[in-house]
């Protein structure tokens, strides 16, 4: 039972990971080989390996590289061929290949000569910054020449726990890349060891997931980096010249690459630059410890290396890829993983500079940089298979390791890649206890809100069968006028509808009130709409309270504080409410609406307890009474933007809502106009180029009334119930809220990520993941004179602002294993200082 948890926190938690580390996201060809040649390429003194040697048909742009053994497999279209063999660093060999030739061949190449002495780089200064200098210039005459090219593409990933690997998967492709229209791949042939079931329902990109190093920017992580020939490169790096060698006669410029700003998103490492074109051979890099990655990432190390060729005029272009990416995975104290080695090697063949492309590939609306993969129409994808041809199909290969030759022989459909990254932490302990399971959640009553919110329905597709019961989930809570709630709600399908059944007792207050109960239903109307109606009797707060992340969060930790002796943070009212509504989503531009119909009977409800879990004399604040009556209402919802966790995960959203009442829409005892508007965002202010830029997160919350507007419709400005001080609340004002007729509210944050710690070079709460923040909010209440008396008159105190509150603070995130963080708020406008902890802001 609780190993089937393992797929579902795998394709949530770790597989996003390993896509954002890789990059962007069956019959066989017909084979035309007239020969197929393969062999070892080694150092002619010693006999080691030289891994990713090049080797290119004469003449052609056809080729391919050794594996990390020194093997290749060519496959030669007619006979006799000469075969060029390079190796940066050693001299290059040319064999005559005929159709007497053994198909097996060693290459044997001998060192080139280091020849410092020879060294004549025009220019004055440091030479490995003239060299490097000649290169961006030269690049900026022919990269904008580059319109266009096809290429054939080979890519391989193994991915591998700290043991062993646990899958394998390839790609031969034919990828088109059009400078204004973006690439385009047609998958010809693929294959990935057994246990990778659903590598031929998808076609797997090859050419799309090489790095280009030698492009301005290079995406690593989420991260632009700038590559080692930006136009702007001599003020990101400080480039040394090492060693010289004789390449065929010719010089090639060996050069070490140093960040000159431990900040800057940068590589270091080395790159090698022939002389008279200056271009770029070969680029071993590796990104500096400013590289940003997500916060789950503990360890991340990460090697790239690459190597160029001339394919006629002035166009160097990749010819291979090889990376290496070793993550360590942990989602604070609650899960780790086993460490995840991802191995890529690629090969890039056949290119065709500026000719035309298909116009087939591309529709009407393509964009540049867009990324579109298919398979050839012509042919299948292979399966997965234990099988292992000499090739995929035809085209560059490159050959196995012994590892994966291992791994393609021994792994079979049960060894699943989510096996291989059980979780550990608390997470795996109570995975193994078998106290874990799959679809595990914890219950919430969909009444929580406050009756001034629009309730939010959800339609499930229909299944197979006509009534589908989810499941029972409790819900559970503690309050000064409830008392204890033991409730159960029940979700299920019948058919088209999706049915929220609900139902509890409360132990604090007698007659009809002790129950409470209701339920909802939601009709899908089309692929954008549904309708919904719902009925509820029962007790529920008066305010809602949007920093809390989520209204189950909301009461339970309300609960807490209550238990605990804290003055209860909501009001109550008893609502009797019926509502009806109508929602559409609108994909461009991200939109909701949701027009409602209700027909509610407010009462008041008094305190039923003063009750404290630890034994000591508390008296909760009497529960104000609000205005008896029917409130008959129509209102109107629109939602604008992407949704997020606030205080956790960037918002950047606008949502409005009006709401009116008078007598003579359907007889209502209320008469009122309600205004309200809350909109988040965030600007990503310096070190943009990192996954993870310094950000300015804001929060704007205002609302306005006409008429007479009762209690329980009030705007309210949240407090903290320290020591919980989450964003989005005054975290200076404890325990009650301001509330009033309008209102109007500014939260913000600026994120410096670990940026200062950077600066001093501290770097033990760098790999901690420690961010600094600096935080302020500002907001105030205004409530009539007149209303004011008369709920003084009825008893009804509420705490409201007579000025502006002014706060400004600092946060430490990331504590107690990247769980909570650390809040420090002084009042500027009163006395008051706070320390608190709310829940990391994950992003």
């Amino acid at each position: 039972m609780a190993r089937r948890t393992a797929p579902r926190l795998f394709y949530l938690v770790l597989l996003p990971l390993l896509l954002l580390a890789i990059g962007p996201a069956a019959a066989h060809a017909q084979d035309t080989t007239a020969a197929l040649l393969e062999g070892r390429v080694v150092d002619a003194e010693t006999g080691d390996p030289l891994p990713q040697a090049n080797l290119r048909i004469a003449d052609t742009y056809q080729g391919t590289i050794t594996n990390v053994d020194g093997q290749y497999t060519l496959a030669l279209d007619s006979l006799p061929a000469t075969v060029v063999v390079r190796y940066v660093g050693y001299e290059s060999v040319r064999r005559r290949i005929t159709a007497d030739t053994p198909p097996r061949q060693t290459f044997r190449l001998a060192p080139s000569t280091v020849q410092m002495e020879e060294v004549r780089v025009t220019g004055s200064g440091n030479p490995g910054e003239t060299i490097m200098r000649r290169v961006i210039e030269n690049k900026q005459e022919w990269w904008p020449a580059l319109k266009s090219y096809s290429v054939e593409a080979y890519n391989r990933f193994t991915l591998a726990n700290d043991t062993a690997i646990a899958a394998v998967a390839e790609s031969q492709t034919t990828a088109f890349w059009d400078a204004e229209r973006g690439t385009r791949e047609v998958v010809r042939s693929q294959r990935g060891t057994a246990n990778l079931q659903g590598i031929a329902e998808s076609a797997l990109p090859a050419a799309a997931t090489v790095l280009n190093l030698y492009k301005d920017n290079v995406g690593v992580f989420g991260n632009q980096m700038v590559g080692v020939t930006h136009p702007d490169a001599l003020d990101y790096y400080d480039f040394t010249l090492d060693t010289t060698r004789a390449i065929d006669g010719r010089q090639a410029f060996r050069i070490e690459v140093e960040p000159a700003n431990r900040l800057s998103s940068t590589f270091r490492g080395t790159v090698t630059v022939l002389d008279s074109t200056y271009a770029l051979l070969e680029a071993q890099l590796r990104p500096t410890p400013s590289l940003s990655t997500p916060r789950m990432l503990k360890e991340v190390d990460i090697t790239f290396e690459q190597q160029f060729s001339n394919f006629g005029g002035p166009y160097w272009l990749p010819v291979d890829f090889r990376a290496r990416r070793d993550l360590n995975a942990q989602l604070s104290a609650l899960i780790s993983f086993s460490d995840i080695r991802i191995r890529q090697v690629s090969r890039l063949n056949e290119y065709q500079i500026n000719e035309p492309l298909p116009d087939s590939l591309y529709d009407a609306d393509g964009e540049a940089d867009e990324i579109a993969v298919r398979a050839d129409s012509t042919v299948g994808i292979q399966a997965p298979s234990s099988a292992q041809p000499d090739s995929l199909g035809g085209g560059p290969f490159v050959p196995y390791s012994q590892d994966e030759q291992t791994a393609y022989e021994q792994i079979d459909s049960t060894d699943t890649v989510q096996d291989a990254f059980d979780p550990g932490g608390l997470y795996g302990w109570l995975q193994d206890l078998g106290l874990v399971e799959e679809g595990l959640s914890f219950g919430g009553d969909a009444d929580e809100t406050a009756a001034s919110d629009t309730t939010d329905g959800a339609g499930d597709e229909a299944t197979a069968s006509f009534v589908d019961v989810e499941g029972g989930l409790p819900v559970l809570r503690f309050n000064r006028v409830e008392g204890g709630h033991f409730g159960l709600r029940l979700d299920l399908g019948v058919g088209p509808l999706a049915v929220t059944g609900r139902g509890g007792y409360n132990t604090g207050p007698s007659g009809s009130t002790q129950w409470s109960y209701g339920g909802e239903a939601t009709l899908p109307l089309g692929d954008d709409t549904d309708l919904s109606a719902g009925y509820h009797y029962g007790i529920e707060p008066r305010y809602r309270a949007r920093s809390r992340i989520a209204p189950l969060w909301a009461r339970l930790s309300n609960s807490l504080w209550t238990l605990a002796g804290a003055p209860d943070y909501f009001d109550y009212f008893g609502n009797e409410r019926l509502h009806v509504s109508v929602r559409h989503a609108f994909s461009s531009p991200n939109l909701g609406l949701a027009l409602q119909l209700r027909n509610e009977r407010h009462f008041s409800v008094a305190k039923s307890t003063d009750y404290d879990a630890l034994g000591r004399s508390v008296t909760q604040p009497v529960n104000p009474s609000v205005g008896d009556g029917r409130l008959r209402s129509v209102a109107l919802t629109a939602t604008l933007g992407d949704g997020g966790l606030l205080g956790v995960l960037p918002i950047n959203r606008l949502q409005v809502s009006v709401e009116h009442s008078d007598p003579g829409l359907a007889a209502s005892d209320f008469d009122f106009t309600r205004l309200e508007a809350v909109a988040d965002a965030r600007i990503e202010t310096f070190f943009q180029r990192r996954f993870r830029p310094n950000a300015l997160d804001l929060r704007v919350d205002a609302g306005a009334s006409f008429g007479a507007l009762p209690l329980q419709r009030f705007g309210v400005i949240e407090a903290s119930p320290q020591p919980y001080t989450p964003f989005g609340a005054l975290r200076t004002l404890d325990d009650r809220p301001y509330q009033g007729e309008h209102h109007v509210a500014l939260f913000w944050e600026h994120n410096f990520r670990t940026v200062p710690f950077e600066l001093l070079g501290w770097q033990a709460p760098v790999e901690q993941d420690i961010e600094l923040l600096l935080h302020g909010g500002h907001g105030r209440t205004w409530i009539d004179d007149g209303t004011e008396q008369r709920l003084l008159r009825r008893g009804a105190a509420v705490q409201r602002a007579d000025g502006f509150h002014h706060e400004v603070g600092l946060s430490v995130n990331g504590l107690l294993e990247d769980t909570l963080r650390l809040d420090l708020t002084k009042r500027l406008d009163a006395r008051g200082f706070s320390v608190g902890v709310s829940v990391l802001r994950f992003l």
